[in-house]
């Protein structure tokens, strides 16, 4: 049997540019926070994100310069804190790809 854990090393590792991540979790809630920072530490750039509702772990790997496109719903922090501005100051600078769809 495949050992089932790892370090978050050993998990950031599996991660390679130009790749396609599809992160758990919904806007605040059950986000892989502490992989999406390891992740953004790591410089990898060119990945795809996608998913339903993205939040806060899309978001880091956004603000880091990690992401090139990102797919998804809706992409914001609910209606506490509105849009993800990492998200949002890519797209408005051209560095990120928004496709929006349902």
């Amino acid at each position: 049997m495949l050992k089932k854990l790892m370090s978050m090393a050993e998990a950031v590792d599996l991660v390679k540019d130009n790749q396609l991540l599809a992160l758990g979790g919904n806007a605040l809630h059950r986000t892989p926070a502490a992989f999406a920072h390891h992740l953004g530490k790591a410089n990898r750039k060119g990945l795809k994100i996608c998913g339903a509702a993205p939040g806060y772990a899309s978001d880091v790997l956004c603000a880091a310069g990690s992401v090139d496109t990102i797919y998804f719903g809706f992409f914001g922090f609910e209606n506490e804190y509105g849009l993800a501005a990492g998200m949002r100051k890519g797209c408005q600078s051209g560095k990120i790809r928004a496709v929006e769809g349902s």
